[in-house]
Parts: C-alpha cells; sequence; structure tokens
C-alpha cells in the first residue's frame, strides 16, 4: 500500500520559503559534474564546475548572503559574481545554475533580461527598476560606467525583507534572464509541511495535496537524472553533504 504525504503547493513562489538546498547543490554535482571539497567542521558546501572557472559556495552566515556564485574565465579573464539570500527559493537559484550548465549556455543571447516579467504583467519602475503586480517584489538597476548591476528584493511589508539577490554588472544577461524567469512563473512550489513554518499565511495562497511518498523522494532523483542527460549518460553521483536551510520567524 502506497503511504501517502501531504505537500503545500504554495504561490506566489518568490515568498514560498527556501525550500531544500539540494534542488541546487545535489544538481550541480550530480547533474552537472561540478565536485565539491569534504570540510566536515564547517557548515558550507563548496562546488566547483568542471573547468574550474564556476565555483558555488553555500554558507550560513548572520547578516550576510548565504549563496555565492562566482566565475572567473582563466586568472586574469572576467569576472562576474551573484550571491542570494539563505531565504531565496532554491527554484530562483536553480534557474540560474541551470542556465549556467546548460549545453547552450555560451550560444544564448538575451537582449533584454526583463522580458520575462513584462510578459507577466509585471511594472516598470524609474529606470530599469520593475515591481511585482502585487508589490512584495522590486528591481533595482545601478549603473556604472555604462554597466548595470542588478539587485532584487522580496518583502513582506516596506520595511521587511524576506530576501535579497544581486547581480554584479559582469554577470551573463542570460542569467539574469533566467532568474526573472523564474521570479515570473505563476507555477506554485512544493513545500514540505515543515518547510512551510514560518512563513506568512497573510500574503501566500497554499493548498495541501496528498502525493505518495516514493513520487516525492522521487522528484530530486529524477531532476538529476534530467540535468545529467543534457550532457552524457554517465550515471549521476551521490550528492554532498548539505546544511540546514534558514527558517524565517514571524
Amino acid at each position: 500500500m502506497s503511504i501517502k504525504v501531504e505537500q503545500a503547493l504554495i504561490s506566489p513562489r518568490y515568498l514560498a520559503g527556501p525550500g531544500d538546498p539540494a534542488w541546487v547543490t545535489a544538481a550541480l554535482h550530480a547533474g552537472a559534474g561540478w565536485s565539491h571539497g569534504h570540510d566536515p567542521l564547517m557548515p558550507r558546501v563548496v562546488l566547483t564546475s568542471p573547468d574550474q572557472k564556476s565555483m558555488l559556495r553555500l554558507e550560513p552566515t548572520l547578516n550576510e548572503p548565504w549563496w555565492h556564485l562566482s566565475h572567473r574565465d582563466g586568472r586574469a579573464g572576467p569576472v562576474w559574481n551573484a550571491s542570494f539570500d539563505g531565504a531565496t527559493p532554491v527554484e530562483l537559484i536553480a534557474a540560474v545554475t541551470d542556465a549556467l550548465t546548460g549545453p547552450d549556455y555560451n550560444e544564448r543571447e538575451v537582449v533584454a533580461p526583463y522580458e520575462p516579467l513584462w510578459r507577466a504583467g509585471w511594472d516598470s519602475v524609474g529606470t530599469g527598476g520593475f515591481r511585482s503586480p502585487d508589490g512584495l517584489v522590486r528591481g533595482e538597476r545601478f549603473n556604472f560606467s555604462g554597466s548595470s548591476s542588478w539587485r532584487i528584493t522580496a518583502s513582506l511589508d516596506e520595511d521587511d525583507p524576506v530576501w535579497k539577490a544581486w547581480f554584479d554588472s559582469a554577470t551573463p544577461r542570460v542569467l539574469v534572464a533566467a532568474f526573472m524567469q523564474a521570479l515570473a512563473d505563476p507555477e506554485p512550489v512544493r513545500r514540505s509541511h515543515e518547510q512551510t513554518i514560518g512563513l506568512s499565511r497573510r500574503r501566500i495562497a497554499l493548498h495541501w495535496q496528498e502525493r505518495s511518498a516514493e513520487s516525492i523522494a522521487r522528484a530530486l532523483p529524477e531532476r538529476i537524472e534530467r540535468l545529467a542527460s543534457r550532457h552524457s549518460s554517465t550515471p549521476p553521483a551521490a550528492p554532498p553533504a548539505l546544511p540546514p536551510a534558514p527558517r524565517r520567524a514571524r
């Protein structure tokens, strides 16, 4: 007899809480071949791309971003950086890392990273800024010497930010566009009962759905298999150990 487990379907996804970090880290390691170090005395994960140019660091740090994604094209080549607070939904971060590790990453050109937001009915604010229809997510673009960096903030109230994401001016636009696409996606995301603790119920739509425990357990392995199939038929490796996801108390 199949065991049934309740899962929450939450929208908007940008207020769904962080979710499981393995959605990003295990997928990079087992699905895209990124290597990871082993430091059992530190609550962190460091993953490096096969070409040693890109690195993802997940490290719980008080009042600082937990996620850091960086790239250096050789010793003296271009450098770009992006960071995400610990409460950023993993689906948004995964959109960036999936785009980075995609087989057509270097071939894709994006002129307007904001296009997914406009198609979803988001508002333009100021010069290069944007706002979600409910007003809970705001984006700002900062111009320095002809280059633009982006800061995106999700807030429950004006003075109560939930998370921030930041892309420096050298971040490839295809990655910024991938984040925007995931940000505007109306599809609800799934969370376990424990992962809904601390969420603001007055700001989200939450519906419970019964699913088999087997199908829930298969979600991450199936994601890894899909990512791995983009590059080769090599069986995916075991995922690295992970620090716990942050909980936002309300």
